[in-house]
């Protein structure tokens, strides 16, 4: 590999975003299961590992100082002649219709997320209240009487009525 193209990848890839780990936590406190939970570190570590491939191959060192190069040098247009190619260095365009697809369904994809995650906190509000009812229920079994307990199923005591006036009173 040339020195030009080592010092284009050094400046392409000194750009990346740093690791946010604050995000692991975030996903970590969402598993559920211990099988959730390791596979989550095995990614974790592979994100790890890669970012710290790309950083061992981007590590942006000092800039070169050309001047010092050419009075160092017999040959200062040599040096000219790198300078030129060293500053000439663009970063590749990373546009392509592939690319462009590929952020469009995942921004679907995320917003499809996010509509399931609302609908699951929402199922999660919903029984939480009913386990609270069935705690409330629970405690109170003990001491409810059949008046109380047809005031919160009426349509228990209607059909019990109804079996009464049609003399089924053993009828399961």
């Amino acid at each position: 590999m040339s020195a030009i193209a080592r010092c284009a990848r050094r400046a392409y890839a000194g750009e990346t975003a740093p690791a946010a780990a604050s995000s692991w936590d975030a996903i970590k406190t969402e598993a559920l299961s211990d099988a959730s939970t390791r596979e989550l570190l095995g990614l974790q570590k592979a994100v790890f590992d890669m970012r710290e491939a790309v950083a061992r191959e981007a590590y942006k060192g000092p800039e070169p100082d050309f001047a010092a190069m050419k009075k160092g040098t017999s040959m200062p247009e040599i040096v000219d002649e790198f300078e030129k190619a060293y500053t000439g260095v663009t970063k590749p365009d990373s546009k392509s219709p592939e690319i462009d697809a590929l952020k469009q369904s995942f921004v679907g994809l995320e917003a499809e997320a996010k509509a399931h995650a609302q609908a699951a906190e929402k199922r999660i509000a919903e029984l939480d209240l009913e386990l609270k009812n069935v705690e409330e229920q629970r405690a109170r079994l003990s001491t409810i009487t059949m008046d109380e307990y047809f005031e919160t199923n009426p349509e228990l005591k209607k059909e019990i009525d109804e079996k009464i006036k049609n003399d089924k009173w053993f009828e399961v």
